[in-house]
């Protein structure tokens, strides 16, 4: 699926670059599209295509970005590790919250999920950062909160689906009901210095079993243009 709508993306969107999760399980693992080849591949925007390990009875796939930690904190985090997870202007955040602030990001999520004709989900998974140097944001490993939003285009609203509380760091986004909620819980996030949060926003889509695909099957094209080319218009506004 990833390697399909790499083929959609059009070329003027610039150098766009297919990464695996695990590159020791590249066949079982999370895929991205990446717009840069500058590491760390964290701190960019990117499209996610990610499945359940268990069931693989679904792929999800969307817009995916990381809040890191703030720049004020500088002194506190001297070490070179602790500075990669520092924001800085080439963080896709610094593009991605400004979106909220404004609206965009909420209307291409409701335009998007009303041209597939499905809920989708928001993702929020983190918490706070103690110490840098033991941090690694790659870890499945470490303690953190996963929430899962649900937004119905049919009535244009947002509700908690599902809250594993692990870190209980994020249960301020138990207020989230509408987009407004959505704003003012977004507003909080920016604003708390040491919070890690990778933020998917999702479509899930059904996996056919067996190796022939069935003539009514959603194709890449369709999944591209009705759903991730809104996160690319204007690309930089998201990314």
């Amino acid at each position: 699926m990833c390697e399909k709508i790499e083929e959609c993306i059009p070329v003027n969107d610039g150098r766009m670059v297919r990464r695996p999760f695990n590159h020791y399980s590249p066949a079982l693992t999370d895929w991205w599209i990446v717009p840069s080849l500058e590491l760390p591949f964290f701190k960019f925007g990117k499209y996610f295509f990610s499945w359940d390990e268990k069931s693989r009875k679904e792929i999800r796939c969307g817009l995916y970005l990381a809040k890191g930690l703030d720049p004020a904190l500088k002194k506190v985090y001297p070490t070179k590790k602790g500075r990669r997870l520092l924001m800085d202007d080439s963080w896709g955040w610094h593009t991605f919250y400004p979106a909220v602030e404004a609206g965009i990001l909420q209307e291409k999520v409701r335009t998007g999920a009303i041209a597939i004709g499905r809920k989708v989900e928001l993702i929020f998974e983190g918490g706070y950062v103690d110490d840098p140097g033991l941090f690694n944001p790659d870890s499945d490993l470490r303690k953190k909160d996963r929430y899962t939003l649900i937004h119905d285009p049919d009535d244009n609203s947002i509700r908690v689906l599902t809250a594993r509380r692990d870190a209980m760091s994020l249960k301020f986004l138990n207020k989230v009901r509408d987009w407004k909620s959505f704003s003012e819980a977004m507003k909080y996030l920016n604003e708390e210095q040491f919070m890690w949060v990778d933020i998917f926003i999702a479509s899930a889509w059904g996996v056919c079993p067996g190796v022939e695909i069935p003539p009514d099957a959603v194709g890449a094209g369709e999944i591209w243009e009705k759903w991730l080319s809104h996160f690319r218009q204007p690309l930089k506004t998201i990314f």
